[in-house]
């Protein structure tokens, strides 16, 4: 059984996934760190080098040759990877689907001094594309919200597919 975390940039994704993995014994994930270790590059450089499409497809294509084989892991995806190609429905089917809904302005306060982040220089184009991608999200099996301090949160995630 897999735990598969799905969230816009900033929700705390990589934070709980650890905590759970930790908790239950069990293998983390992170996709964006397996895509750079893999390609001897960043996401940022990824995206600059060879763009966005090329991302998209690896993301796609570790659904399909990493995650597929995985077994009792907590894997922690991309802010994008559930919305484009079949990727949630793949996703799904590897696991149990949470999405971590966290309030746009609550990321904006998580991010806003980060570097790493260069989506978050122009706020609206941020609020657009997470508003574009909520729909997406909410296809997981499971929605929490994460307002709750990070124990509770994991705590909520337990209850549910423990």
């Amino acid at each position: 059984m897999n735990v598969i975390l799905v969230g816009f940039m900033g929700s705390g994704k990589t934070t709980i996934a650890r905590i759970i993995s930790k908790k239950h014994n069990m293998r983390f994930l992170d996709t964006d760190k397996l895509i750079e270790r893999k390609e001897h590059l960043t996401i940022k450089e990824i995206f600059n080098k060879k763009g966005e499409k090329y991302f998209r497809e690896l993301e796609r294509q570790l659904i399909k040759n990493e995650i597929s084989f995985c077994n009792n892991c907590v894997i922690s995806t991309g802010g994008g990877m559930p919305c484009f190609f079949d990727n949630m429905k793949n996703l799904k089917s590897k696991g149990w689907v949470i999405f971590l809904n966290i309030p746009f302005g609550e990321i904006v306060k998580r991010v806003k001094k980060s570097d790493k982040r260069p989506l978050f220089k122009n706020i609206e184009k941020a609020r657009e594309l997470y508003e574009e991608r909520a729909n997406c999200y909410k296809q997981a099996h499971f929605t929490i919200n994460v307002e709750n301090h990070k124990e509770k949160i994991v705590e909520e995630i337990e209850q549910l597919v423990f």
